[in-house]
């Protein structure tokens, strides 16, 4: 039996030990990169079920909304997707999904929609996804394929990378915050198109082995769990010889009996003209009109409408939040052309004043006239557009816009007048 002196000093040795390890895992939250825990907090504390998981990169991210798909399919999704995470490092994002899914018991999806653009991942992607990921053997082999033995250490504890960050602290580093939306970031600018949009599906190069040997482990995972493995390519105008081979892997994956579509071969209603924040990712106009086309797709895959059924309920709070957070973005945008897209909103109507001479500009005298067909009033003047102020004096703008909600559309929630020049 142990004397009391050496129960004592045991205790002492272990409570040293708890609040080293304490202190550990508190350093290694308070300093790590937060990029993953915004992203992925939403998906891990979750109660309800999600049929389909959105994977890649940011084209992904940018590019379907779950809450819209919801809105318009009934369709229970989440968005997985992180900047320049692409194909590999997907596969195994999905493996760790299902492993978390598995350990909370609940039930895997019916499909998994992953994109194929992209090349070999670099170390700070790989962490802006991967850091707030518990050590498991899933992170334990993605790290041993993907990522350079001299930065392996750091990739699976990141505390290891991060311990010496004491003196960049900010405020933002004492709390996160994660994302409500399912994974899905909106974006609010409008950028013209590059030279070169491959549109002919028979242009293309070789595709790279690495990605079509991950495709081809995706799609043994999910044959051996009965979840539907679905492809997708979603459109851009930069990297064109990305362009190409993505027209390769998708003849490969059809060769193979995987199901893969090209939206840079189809006509879905994308202009890339004022659909698109840069040259190779969708804005939140081509956001919804990306996530209605996959709507179209999932439910001739077979996934179900769950509107009118218990769990409508929460999906019609989120998008509540969803639509609140629309609305902010709006008081953030210094850009006509943002602004412009940023309220053709399917939740939101508005009055638009605009000077003709104005109308000259492509971009805007596309955006105007999707407005129009929105609903939304145009008035369309020969002169300068004149608000009054305070102290009696008035304002001359080139557009002035006034926004509705569409549920209230007796009170506007946001004006703003734009200057072109």
């Amino acid at each position: 039996m142990m004397s009391k002196s050496k129960i004592k000093r045991l205790l002492s040795v272990l409570c040293v030990l708890a609040m080293i390890g304490g202190g550990v895992w508190f350093s290694n939250k308070l300093m790590m990169n937060k990029a993953s825990g915004e992203q992925y907090d939403q998906f891990f504390k979750a109660e309800q079920d999600f049929d389909v998981l959105f994977l890649g990169s940011s084209h992904v991210i940018n590019g379907v909304s779950p809450l819209d798909l919801f809105r318009e399919y009934g369709i229970t999704s989440y968005n997985l997707s992180m900047h320049g995470n692409y194909v590999a490092s997907s596969y195994y994002l999905f493996k760790e999904s299902l492993e978390i899914l598995n350990k909370k018991g609940r039930p895997f999806p019916k499909a998994v929609v992953l994109d194929i653009y992209g090349g070999k991942e670099i170390v700070f992607d790989l962490h802006n996804a991967w850091d707030s990921f518990p050590l498991s053997r899933t992170k334990a082999e993605m790290v041993a394929n993907l990522v350079p033995k001299e930065d392996q250490a750091a990739m699976l504890v990141p505390f290891f990378l991060y311990h010496n960050r004491w003196n960049e602290l900010k405020y933002d580093d004492f709390r996160m915050y994660p994302s409500r939306r399912y994974g899905v970031q909106p974006r609010y600018e409008v950028c013209y198109p590059a030279d070169e949009i491959v549109t002919d599906s028979e242009d293309m190069v070789e595709a790279d082995e690495e990605k079509l040997f991950y495709i081809n482990q995706m799609n043994q995972l999910c044959k051996s769990l009965g979840i539907k493995l679905i492809l997708i390519h979603i459109p851009y105008s930069y990297h064109p010889e990305q362009q190409r081979e993505a027209n390769a892997v998708c003849r490969y994956a059809q060769e193979q009996g995987i199901f893969c579509v090209n939206y840079m071969n189809q006509n879905i209603g994308l202009d890339f003209d004022i659909d698109f924040y840069d040259q190779g990712h969708l804005n939140a106009s081509g956001m919804r009109i990306l996530t209605r086309e996959m709507g179209r797709l999932l439910i001739e895959a077979g996934m179900e409408d769950h509107r009118g059924q218990p769990e409508e309920q929460v999906w019609e709070e989120e998008n509540q939040a969803f639509i609140q957070y629309r609305i902010q973005q709006l008081w953030g945008i210094g850009d006509v052309k943002g602004y412009l897209m940023g309220i053709c909103d399917p939740d939101l109507i508005a009055q638009v004043q605009i000077r003709q001479a104005v109308m000259e500009d492509k971009q805007i005298g596309k955006l105007v006239e999707r407005l129009r067909r929105s609903g939304c009033e145009i008035c369309v003047t020969e002169t300068y557009i004149e608000i009054p102020e305070e102290g009696g004096t008035s304002q001359k703008y080139d557009i002035y816009c006034c926004v509705y909600r569409k549920d209230d559309p007796d009170m506007p929630i946001h004006t703003v007048g734009f200057s072109v020049n």
